[in-house]
């Protein structure tokens, strides 16, 4: 039985909720124009309580023994549905997991002092924010209007502002004072204007056409003005992404299809909270009746699959409806847009990647490209979510929280229906009170350093993490290669080869690799320019957002989850989960006494963040006082003292230092109020949560799960242990008598002896946390020794060299992943006893679920692919389905689960630690393993993460899911857990360097 058919058999009921939630409601308000929530931040008492008793009220499938009348209700549930009394079956386990989500009672609940969105949305406007209403001009007063503005402004305001700049353009057939992406967009319109709105005539009249049927009903619920807006900039967004590389037309099809959508979805959200439920559906059926009397009954049809489509509450298209809409859309653009001299704008093509499959190819003519990429030609337009002006809508259901306009889901599920199902079960008030303390925290754009970052990027500096804003100049191809001289050869079927036992050969072969190293050259510098593009792209995006919320007093981000519960901010570009440029950009809205502690842990940041994080703490801060002098003519000269710039985290490193110099300019740093974060980070924190499961001693000491003087580090150790091995290798005596693996392994050692560093093996030992295989370390390791014989001088392009590298890498690779084993002995047979209860699972054709210890439910995703052609007007195309009916893969389910399942425990931990935090009123964030909080908290916060560390894994987390698989699996034989070791837990509570 499949997973869907499970779903449809299976009874839920209904999860009760705790008081508050169950008196939600919303109320308008006039003056905001805002729905308003009344829902107060929830915290659990219990919370800090790590029991696990039977007799805890609150059932977890993860963190709690087996309660026998559950088991009794689920196994009457089967009995009643199959007539026996036998167990139920394997076929049944999902249905299962998600009958236990419905048995769970919900924490007792209190009411806390979250800032509550109508409070900061009835607040003013600071005086010198001006921003106007979109239809009517009028000036708004409130951060509630600027919270709607700017959803608005994501998407549709931006395609308002774009239709006017278009139209007042035309009307005055004025190209000359436009920028040159602007220009050529005026020239498109109008035809492409009018070739949609004569279709969507077409359309409503009923005028047969091959897949008008299809994507007719979509295409007349917009105006063609929007249509053709959304369009050319979806195409052009997309085909510019990285140079003029192009895009795929599925790929094209497929964003232009989720960007109506999107429109529809936002307009329909905008029209009914002003005119009320249905109002838009009634409001659109009616602009689209025509009055051609001839054609009652072809409308008829039409104007029927328009009200179906409306009446989904979230235009839940299918893959193959959005193509269709796409294909018409990117087809009337490629015909219709044109150039000065009628040259098409856009260059349609195909091309063959294997024997039986044909790719349709979409890129911009090299004219139009020459003309725009002096421009920043990712235009923002449908870029969906902004940071917030208000604090987000808390979290109360899986569906409900985050922003005002544009819908959130709690989890990413990537349209996986049992997840969905899953999260619709469960009580979840835990992880809502997570994502809520998240969300609450206030940030503020740091002015001096974004003022820093803009005249870098003006004035062309690479300082920091900004791109070049020159491309790399492009080497000229090499002429034809000459064949002349090429021996050849005929085989014995008659066919041309090259003959390589001719005296000619070497000399032949030497010079063809020449001639294709000339080739490479010029496809690397191509490549690299590309990517050039794509990050100038991303940081003038960063940019823009930041001077655009510069004027805001504190802004906010909504948070959500991946299906694994780690959470993430939700915009996608300006979020303190970004880069340098975003992290040095951005700092807490809230200010508080640095104290004395606090100036010692500002410190200890800047060394960190500057790469000088070996050491101990004590060390790190005497690292700054050492360096006082650059930190000063950092602060004074920013573009003349570059000491800030050779940090690892640069724009950070330069917030530091400007802080730390005004605390000490303030004459007392204690009481000088500060605003910047200080973060602290696990070491190699997957090992650690493994280390945790295991009881690992001598994999916990590693990753400084034990107290130490000084902080270990996992790679360094992992390192010597590699070095020590090379060195042994090299001086054993190798002889005929060895075998071929020993002597091929003998001669790797030589050819690296002396280069292995902690870099060679970083990557590595970090993926080895995410189940990399033996093919993914060599492939790491071999990047690192390309470097590394580069440095050395050594041709890397040598046919000699290149072997020497691949078995250098094959044997390090063996080497590193050993020397993890020996070290994590405990936590790598945790690892597989992972991955072999994941397979067990997939044998029986259902994907692994489990609850984490916050009664967030988890299924993996992973399924068999189904690949189907659909016909479009422009082409065929290869959809892939990824359907919750289609077969699980098995392979995927084992090696993607241990991770996974680390990563619901990290998550499990951040989230417990911001509740704490916020119970404490003090103001927290983090980025997975990282934690973040103002200086003077961080011993505070210390306590905190230590305490909620040693709670989780005080809860029988393994034993507790064992006990799950095999209620729900009774016919399978899972294997008992690996044996723990000698860690005591509680030693995490002393070891410093824990997190640092």
């Amino acid at each position: 039985m499949s997973a869907r058919q499970v779903l449809r058999k299976a009874s839920y009921t209904h999860i009760p909720r705790s008081p508050l939630v169950q008196a939600k409601s919303r109320t308008y308000h006039s003056s905001t124009r805002l729905l308003r929530p009344t829902i107060p931040y929830h915290t659990d008492d219990s919370s800090s309580s790590s029991s696990s008793s039977p007799q805890d009220s609150s059932f977890r499938a993860l963190s709690s023994l087996p309660n026998p009348q559950i088991d009794h209700q689920i196994d009457q549930s089967h009995d009643s549905s199959s007539g026996s009394t036998q167990p139920h079956s394997t076929s049944h386990a999902l249905s299962s997991f998600f009958a236990q989500l419905t048995q769970v009672q919900p924490p007792t609940s209190v009411a806390s002092s979250q800032p509550r969105s109508e409070e900061y949305a009835a607040r003013r406007l600071p005086m010198d924010v001006e921003l106007f209403e979109q239809n009517t001009g009028e000036r708004l007063e409130t951060l509630g209007q600027a919270q709607e503005y700017y959803e608005q402004s994501a998407h549709s305001l931006a395609l308002h502002n774009k239709l006017n700049e278009l139209n007042n353009a035309s009307s005055r057939n004025d190209l000359t004072s436009l920028p040159p992406a602007q220009s050529e967009l005026v020239r498109w319109f109008p035809p492409l204007n009018t070739a949609i709105a004569e279709e969507q005539d077409a359309c409503k009249r009923g005028i047969a056409s091959p897949d008008r049927g299809n994507y007719g009903p979509i295409l007349v619920l917009l105006k063609s003005e929007k249509l053709s807006v959304i369009v050319m900039h979806t195409v052009l967004n997309e085909v510019l992404l990285n140079g003029n590389n192009g895009s795929t037309f599925l790929k094209l099809i497929s964003s232009v299809g989720d960007a109506i959508q999107a429109e529809l979805n936002l307009q329909k959200i905008q029209h009914e909270k002003l005119n009320g439920p249905n109002s838009f559906r009634d409001f659109t059926l009616q602009n689209i009746v025509t009055s051609n009397s001839n054609q009652k009954q072809k409308v008829k049809r039409i104007n029927t699959r328009c009200a179906r489509l409306l009446d989904d509450p979230d235009f839940k298209w299918t893959a193959e409806l959005r193509a269709k809409v796409g294909a018409y859309l990117v087809g009337a653009l490629l015909e219709h847009a044109q150039g000065a001299d009628g040259e098409s704008a856009f260059v349609y093509s195909r091309y063959r990647t294997n024997s039986t499959r044909i790719v349709g190819h979409v890129k911009v003519s090299d004219f139009i490209y020459d003309k725009l990429k002096s421009q920043n030609l990712r235009d923002a337009v449908h870029i969906r979510h902004l940071p917030m002006v208000i604090p987000p809508l808390p979290w109360t259901s899986s569906n409900d929280g985050g922003y005002l306009l544009n819908k959130l889901s709690i989890m990413r599920t990537h349209g996986c229906k049992s997840q969905v199902t899953a999260l619709e079960q469960a009580d979840m008030t835990e992880v809502y009170n997570g994502l809520n303390a998240l969300g609450s925290t206030g940030w503020r754009i740091n002015e001096e350093i974004l003022d820093i970052q803009t005249k870098a990027w003006d004035a062309g500096l690479t300082v920091g993490d900004l791109p070049s804003r020159e491309d790399f100049e492009v080497p000229p191809p090499p002429a034809d290669f000459d064949n002349s001289t090429t021996p050849y050869k005929f085989n014995e079927k008659g066919e041309k080869t090259i003959d390589r036992e001719h005296e000619n050969y070497s000399a032949f072969a030497e010079r063809f690799k020449e001639w294709n190293q000339q080739r490479n050259e010029g496809s690397k510098v191509k490549q690299r320019n590309s990517e050039l593009h794509s990050q100038r792209c991303d940081t003038i995006i960063k940019l823009n957002q930041a001077e655009e919320f510069k004027k805001f007093d504190e802004i906010f981000f909504g948070w959500n989850l991946d299906f694994r519960g780690r959470a993430y901010p939700v915009p996608p570009n300006l979020n303190h989960l970004g880069s340098d440029i975003c992290r040095g950009v951005l700092k807490f809205s809230e200010k508080m006494p640095l104290t004395e502690k606090g100036f010692y842990w500002l410190k200890v940041n800047l060394a960190n963040l500057y790469g000088a994080d070996k050491m101990s703490m004590d060390d790190r801060a005497k690292f700054v006082d050492k360096n006082w002098d650059n930190v000063v003519a950092s602060v004074e000269d920013p573009f003349n003292n570059l000491w800030w710039n050779q940090g690892d985290e640069p724009w950070q490193c330069l917030a530091v230092c400007k802080e730390l110099k005004l605390a000490v300019d303030s004459g007392d740093p204690a009481t000088y109020e500060s605003d910047l974060f200080v973060s602290m980070d696990g070491s190699c924190n997957g090992l650690q949560h493994y280390a945790a499961l295991g009881r690992d001693l001598e994999g916990g000491s590693a990753v400084n799960l034990t107290p130490m003087d000084l902080p270990q580090d996992v790679y360094t150790g992992v390192m010597k242990r590699v070095v020590e091995k090379v060195e042994q290798e090299v001086n054993r005596t190798v002889t005929e008598a060895n075998t071929m693996q020993q002597i091929e392994d003998h001669q790797a050692a030589r050819d690296i002896y002396g280069l292995v560093d902690r870099k060679v093996v970083k990557q590595t030992i970090m993926t080895s946390v995410y189940g990399v295989t033996f093919i993914g370390a060599r492939q790491q390791i071999m990047n690192r020794l390309e470097e590394k014989y580069e440095a050395d001088g050594r041709d890397i392009y040598d046919n000699d060299v290149e072997q020497s590298m691949w078995q250098a890498s094959t044997y390090l690779a063996r080497l590193t992943l050993g020397c993890l084993d020996e070290m994590f002995s405990s936590a790598r047979q945790t690892m597989a006893w992972l991955a072999d209860v994941a397979s067990i699972v997939a044998l029986q054709k259902q994907p692994m679920s489990w609850m984490t210890p916050l009664n967030l439910p988890c299924v993996q995703p992973y399924r068999r692919k189904r690949e189907r052609i659909v016909k479009t007007i422009v082409q065929d195309i290869l959809l892939v389905d990824d359907e919750d009916d289609l077969p699980v893969s098995a392979q995927k389910q084992r090696s993607a689960f241990p991770p996974n399942y680390i990563h619901s425990l990290d998550s499990s931990h951040m989230l417990k630690t911001a509740i704490e935090m916020k119970r404490r009123e003090i103001p927290f964030t983090a980025v997975h393993d990282s934690y973040w909080c103002h200086p003077a908290n961080v011993d505070e916060m210390n306590v905190v993460l230590r305490e909620k560390f040693v709670e989780l894994y005080e809860q029988p987390l393994l034993e507790d899911f064992l006990v799950d698989l095999r209620r729900r699996y009774p016919g399978c034989d899972f294997p008992d857990l690996p044996e723990k070791g000698e860690l005591d837990i509680n030693d995490i509570k002393k070891s410093r360097y824990f997190f640092q």
